[in-house]
């Protein structure tokens, strides 16, 4: 992809519409129409390849050079993990719902706990496609998943009490859990953090990851809706993207860099974490004590930590293609396709997330200081009647039909399926 100008601006998915993409100096009022129509449906469509590249020169991983040096440095992987359909974890929430008075409904949100056994299948993925990964380390709340290899020499198990201060537990908090994760005991200097709903798509290499001298990658998110929408919502993640950059210009830190990071792989360096957390260690210490989500926080590895290291030359973006899905979309069967489909032409992305979202009847309504419960029918069941759950497990035994040494049972199906019913 060349710079904005150039003849070619980039890689077109129809190249019948490439007489579209001229030079700007060039181009009518009505051309430049149809470019940004194109560009606007192309990244809605999953045929264009999902989130695609931005606009502008970014490298990716494919214009890289330093593919022939593979780095020997040991490389873990961190999870976090809650399981919210527990007894206890639901009591104790509940419990703490009262004590929190400025909660953000966003916080609340039945899919913040859902568990839908993504990680069983996240750590398929892993296993297959990075099997160099030296330890996966699970940080939960005295919790472990029922089908996981407890006794696997490459799986440990990080409580909260291990490397988040005693004064602000438990905690409900994914802004406060994330602040500390590079505090956890025996962590590898360099680690990627995963939340369980990405997955990584295709063989890949520590070079995907870090530079030969231990940089970590930024996967970028240029997606135009993302970006417009950062700015009219109101959430706890929206918000901590311009809390982060008012930290900033209030420090002397130029901004000139506002990129945003795809929901992906995040990867770091204890070295990295540990100096933006005493960066910011007296706004993370201001908010910790929150046990659920507000607007005043900052999402450490989506915003903080990348904003302030690449200022520092401590992080190198990084511009991949990829999927993001949210499980509720009405058209994510399309999605679904379109993932699979990329690996059987043999072009799959480096990673995709399949995002578990509340919708509507999550929180929007909830006033009550109660976790809202899901929107069920006379029958006791859910509106779809459980489909989208059903879509994204036959999504995932699709792509990933083999269980993992991680796990030490398994109940679900394997084999792989040629078609989806959906």
């Amino acid at each position: 992809m060349r710079a904005e100008g150039s003849a070619e601006i980039m890689r077109l998915p129809d190249p019948d519409l490439g007489e579209l993409f001229l030079p700007s100096g060039s181009a009518s009022l009505r051309e430049r129409l149809y470019r940004l129509l194109y560009r606007l449906c192309a990244e809605l469509h999953p045929a264009s390849g999902g989130c695609g590249p931005c606009g502008n020169y970014i490298p990716s991983l494919e214009t890289r050079a330093f593919h022939g040096v593979q780095p020997e440095f040991p490389v873990d992987v961190v999870y976090t993990w809650v399981d919210g359909a527990d007894p206890a974890h639901a009591a104790e929430r509940a419990r703490y719902l009262r004590e929190q008075p400025d909660i953000h409904e966003n916080g609340l949100e039945q899919a913040r706990f859902r568990d839908n056994e993504e990680l069983r299948y996240s750590l398929r993925a892993l296993e297959r496609c990075a099997p160099w990964v030296r330890c996966v380390i699970l940080a939960t709340d005295r919790q472990i998943p029922a089908w996981l290899k407890r006794d696997h020499p490459s799986v440990r198990i990080a409580d909260h009490t291990e490397f988040i201060p005693a004064r602000f537990l438990p905690t409900f908090n994914s802004h406060v859990i994330e602040a500390w994760l590079h505090m956890i005991p025996g962590l590898a200097e360099h680690y990627i953090y995963l939340n369980d709903d990405v997955f990584l798509a295709r063989p890949c290499r520590k070079t995907d990851f870090f530079t030969p001298n231990g940089l970590p990658l930024a996967f970028t998110d240029w997606r135009k809706r993302r970006l417009f929408g950062y700015a009219y919502t109101k959430t706890p993640h929206a918000q901590s993207y311009f809390n982060t950059l008012r930290i900033l210009r209030e420090r002397g830190v130029a901004t000139e860099a506002k990129f945003i990071t795809a929901h992906g792989p995040y990867p770091q360096t204890r070295s990295n974490a540990g100096e933006a957390f005493a960066f910011y260690r007296d706004d993370i210490e201001g908010f910790a004590g929150n046990r659920f989500r507000t607007v005043r926080e900052l999402a450490l590895y989506s915003h903080a930590l990348p904003l302030l290291l690449y200022r520092k030359k401590r992080l190198v973006p990084c511009d991949e293609r990829y999927y993001y899905v949210q499980t509720r979309r009405r058209d994510r069967a399309a999605y679904y396709r379109a993932v699979l489909q990329s690996c059987r032409d043999g072009v799959p992305p480096l990673f995709f997330c399949i995002n578990d979202v509340g919708g509507r009847e999550a929180a929007g309504r909830n006033r009550g200081r109660r976790p809202a419960p899901e929107r069920k029918d006379a029958s006791g069941q859910s509106p779809d009647g459980g489909q989208w759950r059903r879509d994204l497990r036959e999504l995932l035994e699709a792509y990933y039909p083999d269980p993992s040494g991680y796990e030490a049972e398994t109940t679900l199906p394997s084999g792989n399926s040629a078609t989806l019913s959906f």
